[in-house]
Order: C-alpha cells, then sequence, then structure tokens
C-alpha cells in the first residue's frame, strides 16, 4: 500500500530538520524508506541519531539525511500530529465540567488510538479505532471500557444504541494487542451487579493485562449536565470488597491482582493502602491507583530530620499524615475550591488554592512542599502557575516532592 505522505507543518528553529533545509509545507512521503502517514509513522522508524526523509516540495522531490545527537528532537511538526476529539457525549466526561481559566489543553476532549498507543491515554474504542490498530501493527492499547453491557455502555457513552466492546476486545486478542482496561464507576449506573458481571467478562479476555476501577469525578460546575453521586462510604466498600474478591482469584490463577481499586475508594472507606509492591510495576499510577503507596512507600523505615510545611489533597492527607506523625514536619490539607470539594486529589490542586493556603497556614521563613502531581510535565498548575511564581508570590521557599521519602 502506498501512502500520499503528509505535510510539515513548522520547523523548529536551529533544529536538525531546519539545518537540513526543510520548511512547513514539505511533504514527507517517507522515512528510512517506510511510508510516513503523520507523526506516529515517523515516531515508530527515526529513533536513530540519523534518518533518511523522502520529501516532495512542489514538483520537486529528494532524499534529505537529518542527523542529531541523542535526546535530540528532529524538530519537525507534521500535519495530523494534533489530537483527534472525542464524538462521544459521555455523562460523566470531566472536560464538560471544568471552569474556565484553565490551561487550553484541558478542555480538549482526546479520543485519539495513535495516542492511546503511543502516550497511554484512554480511548472507548470504536471499530475504527480497533482497525487502525491493527492495521498499524500496535502491540497495546488503553481502552475504558465503563461497562460489557451494551445497552448501558451506550447511555454512559451519551451515543444512540447499544455500543459492544467484547467483539472488539476479541478482534484486538486475535491480532496479538494488549489491552489495559479502566472502568470508570458510577453510583446507580455500573456499580454493583453490573460491575461484578463487567469483571468477570474482561476477566475471561487474556488479552485484558490489568483493569483499573476509578470513582466518578464531579466537580461543582455541572449546571445543566445530568445529576450524578460520588460513591457514598457504604458503596465504596461494596466496591473494594468485588475488586478484592476478584483479585484473590487473580492471585491464584494469573498471579497478580489483575484489577486494582482506584485510592478514592481506600480513602472513602478509611482503609489503609495496600503496599507499593503490591501494585507490581504500577502501571495504573496516572489514574491514581497506587499513587497514595508510592508517595508514602518507605516512610516508616526512616527519620525525618527536617521540619517544614507538606501541603496536599484532601485525600492524601490523613495518609501523609501518618507517615510524619514522628517528624516536625506539619501537614496541611488543601480544600478544592476551584473545582469544589469533592474533588480531593492532590493533582487538581490549583495554584491560586496552594497560594492561598500557604498564605493562611505560614509563616516568614517556613519551608514549603508541595506535591509534584499538581504540576504537569511543563511545570505548569491547571490555572497556569509555576512553582517559580507561587515561590515569588508567597515569598517562602518552596519545592515540589513527588514522595514523602522525599523530604528531608
Amino acid at each position: 500500500m502506498s501512502f500520499p505522505g503528509t505535510s510539515i507543518l513548522r520547523i523548529e528553529p536551529v533544529s536538525p530538520a531546519a539545518r537540513a533545509g526543510l520548511r512547513a509545507g514539505d511533504v514527507v512521503v517517507s522515512c528510512n524508506s517506510y511510508p510516513v502517514r503523520d507523526w506516529v509513522d515517523m515516531l515508530a522508524v527515526s529513533s536513530q541519531v540519523s534518518v533518511s526523509l523522502f520529501i516532495k516540495r512542489g514538483p520537486l522531490e529528494r532524499t534529505v539525511v537529518l542527523k542529531r545527537r541523542p535526546g535530540v528532537s528532529w524538530g519537525i511538526e507534521l500535519d495530523g500530529s494534533r489530537v483527534r476529539n472525542c464524538r462521544n457525549k459521555c455523562v460523566f466526561c470531566f472536560v464538560d465540567q471544568q471552569p474556565p481559566g484553565l490551561r487550553d489543553s484541558l478542555h480538549v476532549k482526546d479520543d485519539d488510538v495513535r495516542y492511546s498507543f503511543v502516550n497511554g491515554t484512554y480511548i472507548t474504542l470504536t471499530q475504527q479505532q480497533a482497525d487502525e490498530a491493527m492495521a498499524r501493527g500496535f502491540n497495546s492499547l488503553h481502552v475504558s471500557v465503563q461497562t460489557t453491557n451494551a445497552v448501558l455502555r451506550g447511555k454512559l457513552l451519551g451515543l444512540p444504541g447499544s455500543l459492544e466492546i467484547l467483539p472488539l476486545l476479541d478482534e484486538l486478542s486475535e491480532n496479538g494487542i494488549e489491552v489495559q482496561a479502566q472502568v470508570v464507576e458510577v453510583p446507580g449506573w455500573n456499580d454493583g451487579e453490573e460491575l461484578e458481571n463487567t469483571i468477570a467478562d474482561l476477566y475471561t479476555r487474556r488479552n485484558v493485562s490489568i483493569l483499573g476501577i476509578v470513582p466518578v469525578g464531579l466537580t461543582k460546575w455541572r449546571e445543566g449536565l445530568e445529576p450524578l453521586s460520588r460513591p457514598t462510604a457504604v458503596q465504596a466498600a461494596q466496591t473494594l470488597n468485588t475488586v478484592k474478591r476478584w483479585q484473590s482469584k487473580a492471585l491464584r490463577y494469573r498471579g497478580s491482582p489483575w484489577v486494582y481499586a482506584a485510592d478514592e475508594y481506600y480513602a472513602i472507606t478509611g482503609e489503609d493502602v495496600p503496599p507499593l509492591s503490591f501494585y507490581g510495576r504500577n502501571a495504573l499510577i496516572s489514574n491514581g491507583i497506587g499513587l497514595l503507596a508510592a508517595m508514602i512507600e518507605g516512610s516508616g523505615k526512616r527519620e525525618f530530620c527536617g521540619e517544614g510545611t507538606v501541603f496536599t489533597g484532601t485525600m492524601a492527607a490523613p495518609y501523609i499524615q501518618k507517615a510524619l506523625m514522628l517528624s516536625d514536619y506539619r501537614v496541611v490539607a488543601v480544600e478544592n475550591s476551584l473545582m469544589g470539594s469533592e474533588v480531593s486529589v492532590a493533582g487538581l490542586l490549583s495554584g491560586t488554592d496552594i497560594i492561598d493556603a500557604i498564605n493562611n497556614n505560614c509563616v516568614s521563613g517556613e519551608k514549603v512542599f508541595l506535591p509534584s502531581v499538581m504540576f504537569n510535565h511543563g511545570g505548569v498548575t491547571l490555572d497556569e502557575y509555576t512553582l517559580n511564581t507561587i515561590k515569588q508570590i508567597t515569598g517562602l521557599n518552596t519545592v515540589s516532592v513527588n514522595a514523602v521519602e522525599e523530604l528531608p
């Protein structure tokens, strides 16, 4: 099969592509003789320090060799690199219930099979996505299953009719594609018996290598949206018991717990989280599964000689307080006024809420520790504050940490 190639949207200045004379508008037909449809094809065959690109510029065709030092980007942004938007209308969609003024990327509804393979983002899995994954030879995907009840799945995703998922998972299995699955549990919708049935169905799919159960996230910005509720302590305990039963079975027959409950279920019920070793390679940590275990790992095996104030979300605060009980550190739980009090995770704390909490709880000269998960890869909070900005505004020595273990 031949491909027409894909256009270059932008060339980064002072990059290998710029030095080679490439321009926006040039068409990359192939890389190292492999056809290039988009950035995924380019990524798959361009890991070396030197690549050969077949380029079209109008009627002209030529081959260009690019060279770089290890770790340096080629400096090419290809057409089609932008994420494909989601067409679902999920009743629990977190993007639909966000306040204005956040980072632009937080308002993007993505459902891109390419990013699922490369970056581990979750897709709802349509036939078109499954076909593309198989055609491209992807070997793994992250899939938001929600429920294996086709009628209920259609309702949860806000689409007409029933939406089958099991036949698509079976197609992926036949083509050697592993699936990391997720269920967003919505009380009154896909919990209880429905959750039990979903776990049972997914357990029989050998290509479903891991399953995460996370509670629906609800902000205070839900006017005009479907009325939903968070799990109560009783409901959270029921979900944990269901997960634990399946974990016991999976440990016997699969050799690993296989299905994991989000940290929030332990926080809602007041249970201790399992040790970090229970989570294996901790593949679901970005979903808030095993994050608390990672944060407090090793804290009971050492003495803390430093002091200061540790700020975190209301969910993690009791666990961190327990870990630092015999130290001189103070732990402050920051309530999320931007998203609402039901949003309790540290990763969704805003810079504004943190600054207010610091000003209300700290004195001059005090050292402040912030959770690193509240900053994205670019070092920016939801409302676009950086760590340096927070330092400047508060006038305090402020640092971010990944885990309690990093405290002096």
